[in-house]
């Protein structure tokens, strides 16, 4: 499932998917105990484990779903893997391995170590290209509560300011459905009243990137960051500047408008 969307057997491709859609994984199996532990040259007294593991292209997380102790007959196993954690292809694997042994081992090329995988089957599912994407999603701020919702236009919200996650999971911009200017600009985005806007928004998102970095106390232009990910973004911004973080930390504070004019002209283009 992606949100309330049940995926097909045979869908690659999750064309709706947003950060706010969790994946809920449903894997039914049947099997024969007796039968797998002949199959394998084990003693009746092994066990077995089944479980779910999920990774995402954009993000370094593994997500794990509890281990259910197998038996004969069918059986079922479940995980929810959050949309806000994933991005780019989601893997989605389900792995028998050996829980228990005792010494019935009926052949030497049986498996004998705890946690030995003996079965793994696994599912790719493209949430989004394999590019980095901005998450820009309509959101009525009215409903979240925002004063004078109709007059606000957009948020960049950080959802994590762990550097090391994917920067397509862990920023966010909202943008204000109930403003009349940004409903014009989700309706028809190629129209020339909503170029200006558009680059009014990359301008000013730069901008608020440029602010987190500087707020960031665990930002270093010297660590290597994952590709694509939040530290590797704000550094970036950084060094549009030139200079040091900590000089850039210095002329922000004795004249932010000059250096955001700076990181404009870096950023303005036509």
């Amino acid at each position: 499932m992606i949100g309330d969307t049940l995926l097909a057997e045979d869908e690659v491709f999750a064309k709706d998917w947003t950060y706010y859609d969790d994946v809920n994984v449903k894997c039914s199996f049947e099997l024969d105990l007796r039968e797998v532990q002949d199959e394998l040259r084990l003693g009746s007294a092994a066990k077995f484990g089944a479980a779910i593991v999920a990774r995402s292209t954009g993000a370094p997380l593994v997500i794990v779903s509890d281990v259910r102790t197998v038996g004969s007959g069918r059986q079922q196993i479940y995980l929810s893997v959050p949309g806000d954690q994933i991005s780019g292809t989601l893997s989605v694997e389900f792995q028998l391995s050996l829980l228990e042994l005792n010494s019935e081992v009926v052949s030497p090329f049986a498996p004998k170590k705890l946690g030995n995988t003996v079965f793994r089957l696994e599912r790719k599912i493209t949430l989004e290209g394999s590019a980095p994407r901005l998450p820009m999603l309509p959101v009525s701020f009215a409903e979240h509560g925002f004063a004078g919702s109709s007059r606000s236009l957009w948020w960049l919200r950080l959802t994590t300011r762990d550097l090391s996650v994917s920067a397509s999971a862990a920023i966010w911009l909202w943008l204000n459905s109930d403003n009349s200017y940004i409903e014009e600009l989700l309706r028809d985005s190629e129209s020339a009243e909503s170029a200006p806007w558009l680059r009014f928004l990359e301008l000013d998102f730069m901008r608020q990137l440029l602010r987190e970095a500087l707020s960031s106390d665990e930002l270093s232009l010297e660590m290597d960051y994952p590709e694509d990910s939040l530290g590797q973004v704000l550094s970036s911004v950084v060094r549009l500047l030139g200079g040091s973080l900590s000089q850039v930390r210095q002329r922000y504070r004795e004249d932010a408008g000059r250096v955001e004019a700076e990181l404009q002209a870096k950023v303005g283009g036509k």
